[in-house]
């Protein structure tokens, strides 16, 4: 194609593995063949990484202000509304060849908004469901009909696992052909950690230099199980008494997590960080990934831990054992059994060739099937044969308008 393909990218608040993705692949596409637009609801972690790329950055809910949780307090349909008329008045300003929507709100305004201004592919990417099985009745239902309804405005979906495909399937919330996995892939590039940068990390912890971590990142959510971590820890310092949770990121359920810690008499061995813009030194100098998660689609958390060679710990919900091979790359145990997540963090802890084994053979399962320029070139591709698509049923639709006069 002679002429660049211009694209939106558009997210909700940039937390999460859904913004790590949304950056990753907006700044990997090559500007010689796209012309790559961010937009955004300003106050989440990521935004100034995202305004630092260099491509433009449209933000559609600047009165969220300062911030990395707004989201907490849903915004109430006068100010959704204001967000739709910005979204769409840039969209037709701009006539987008490819609108690319990423989480739920963001995904349904931006999806409308770019079918109302005629825009040729309305791509929509499966992060998570707002409908999941954990969701309580009626409200789950109703998330799976609204979804079904935006397939009326959506060209096509990609989804990041096989499992959030087959997910949709089953709920026949789209078809199986008009879906595409890609698999995620990660920011971190693959390194070991030197002796200055475990240092360095208990150093800023206040912990002796022989501290054993154990890191769980993301937000504090429900979702995420930080006070399940929380409730395995004083199983795990009763056998590994060097051995400490280094909580990195924020979120609703933040206090609570730090009072459970309280009252089960583990405060010196949790440390809450808040977010942090050093994930790739934080993860080489600590010992192992926790994944509690109560679901996940994939958790490029995952990624990020494989790239530098640390097994991971977790539940196997979900699309977890998809991304973690159980006994190859990390230890996985049946969802929510807190006990087994504390006896196989203690394994890794005190057997150093099973977690140099399972760490390298992650790095090795990153490198091989998770590459950041495949990821890249597999939704380039589609941007293309979807646009293509399009061009042919308009050439077929005038031919046989022709015909018929």
């Amino acid at each position: 194609m002679s002429e660049r393909i211009t694209v939106l990218q558009l997210t909700g608040i940039t937390v999460g593995g859904s913004a790590e993705h949304l950056l990753q692949l907006a700044t990997l596409l090559p500007p010689d063949r796209f012309q790559t637009t961010i937009a955004l609801s300003g106050g989440g972690p990521l935004d100034a990484e995202i305004r630092a790329s260099g491509l433009p950055v449209l933000d559609y809910a600047p009165s969220h202000g300062e911030g990395h949780f707004k989201q907490a307090t849903p915004d109430g349909p006068v100010e959704l509304l204001r967000q739709f008329l910005r979204i769409r008045a840039d969209i037709r300003r701009h006539r987008y060849d490819v609108v690319h929507t990423h989480t739920s709100v963001a995904g349904a305004m931006g999806r409308v908004a770019a079918w109302s201004a005629g825009t040729p592919v309305r791509l929509h990417m499966l992060h998570a469901y707002a409908g999941h099985d954990g969701v309580p009745q009626p409200k789950r239902s109703l998330y799976r009909l609204v979804e079904r309804a935006l397939g009326l405005f959506t060209t096509h979906y990609v989804a990041g696992s096989r499992f959030i495909r087959d997910v949709g399937v089953r709920h026949r919330l789209f078809r199986p052909e008009d879906v595409t996995v890609i698999p995620y892939s990660s920011r971190m590039t693959a390194g070991d950690a030197t002796a200055a940068d475990r240092e360095r990390l208990r150093q800023q912890l206040r912990l002796p230099p022989d501290a054993l971590l154990i890191a769980v990142v993301g937000r504090i959510e429900d979702q995420k199980g930080v006070d399940l971590l929380v409730r395995a820890v004083p199983a795990v310092v009763a056998r590994v008494p060097r051995a400490h949770v280094v909580v990195v990121g924020d979120g609703t359920r933040r206090a609570a997590a730090e009072a459970l810690t309280g009252e089960l008499g583990v405060t010196g061995h949790v440390h809450f960080t808040g977010w942090r813009h050093d994930l790739a030194d934080v993860m080489r100098a600590v010992d192992v990934l926790a994944l509690p998660s109560r679901w996940e689609a994939f958790g490029i958390v995952n990624l990020e831990a494989m790239a530098a060679a640390k097994p991971v710990v977790g539940f196997a919900v979900e699309g977890i054992p998809e991304v973690v091979v159980h006994g190859e790359t990390g230890l996985l145990s049946p969802a929510g059994a807190v006990d087994d997540l504390a006896r196989d963090l203690v394994r890794v802890l005190t057997e150093p060739g099973l977690a140099a084994r399972l760490g390298a053979a992650g790095r090795r399962r990153f490198e091989e099937q998770y590459v950041p320029e495949q990821m890249m070139q597999a939704h380039a591709d589609l941007y293309e044969e979807l646009l293509a698509r399009r061009r042919t049923r308009i050439s077929r639709r005038r031919a046989r308008r022709g015909r018929a006069g």
